[in-house]
């Protein structure tokens, strides 16, 4: 007997890749490069809707330890904290984003419309460094260092440069007969019951290495700010459109 179509809300049928919110993501480990880059470079990588707050990029690298649905994983970011005057919405917009696990890849790109590719992630203690790389296409394109648990540090410490808690996106589905985009919209989503158990912040070191699918190189860095090494729970909720392009 077929199915109803209508019924469906995941692809594919019966063995979904997208799951239905919110998700868990608990005990997250995060490191977190606030550096300077060009405003030039920003802004080439924004969407004209939103505007910079100014030449400030993140770059994190995390270890997802016990995520629902998804379960252990990694996931690379490199966000500008930005403002979307019509909505009045202050957020990160993420114009790169790296992910282990075709689940979290098609999740991020059908429900949020985040720009999510497949990389390779690693986080973890050297000696007393903390080192963090992403890697795509068997080249390792960034590498992320600060010392390990020195000096405590609170979420406003890393707050203060940029709210990782909302995240922006221009989602753009293509249209099946090649006429255009059957979705263009700007979206936001902000993490809930978030629970942060520990911070740690230092000085960093930030290394962006060139690659045509990953890249990270078009954001130069210009100066490290600070580094943060952090832990944390929250939950993947669903978010909203704050604009659509017609």
């Amino acid at each position: 007997m077929s199915y109803e179509p209508r019924s469906v809300r995941e692809t594919p049928h019966g063995a979904p890749l997208v799951p239905r919110l919110p998700l868990r993501m608990r005990n997250t480990e995060i490191l977190t490069v606030v550096y300077r880059s060009d405003r030039e470079a920003i802004e080439r990588m924004l969407p004209a809707p939103v505007t910079a707050l100014g030449d400030l990029v993140l770059a994190h690298l995390y270890r997802m330890h016990d995520a629902e649905w998804f379960g252990v994983y990694g996931e690379s970011a490199v966000q500008i904290p930005v403002h979307h005057p019509a909505s009045g919405t202050t957020g990160a917009f993420s114009p790169l984003l790296f992910v282990e696990g075709d689940g979290p890849v098609a999740a991020g790109r059908e429900i949020y419309g985040q720009p999510k590719k497949a990389g390779r992630i690693s986080l973890g203690p050297h000696g007393d460094l903390l080192v963090g790389t992403l890697t795509r296409n068997d080249i390792m394109v960034i590498t992320a260092t600060t010392p390990y648990k020195q000096v405590p540090g609170t979420a406003e410490d890393l707050e203060r440069h940029a709210s990782f808690r909302t995240n922006i996106n221009l989602k753009v589905i293509p249209a099946t007969d090649g006429s255009g985009a059957a979705v263009s919209e700007l979206t936001a989503r902000t993490l809930g019951d978030v629970v942060i158990h520990e911070i740690w912040r230092g000085p960093g070191t930030l290394e962006l290495r060139p690659n045509a699918q990953a890249p990270v190189h078009l954001l130069p860095v210009r100066e490290v700010i600070e580094a943060f090494h952090w832990r944390a729970d929250f939950s993947l909720e669903y978010g909203e459109v704050i604009e659509r392009f017609p």
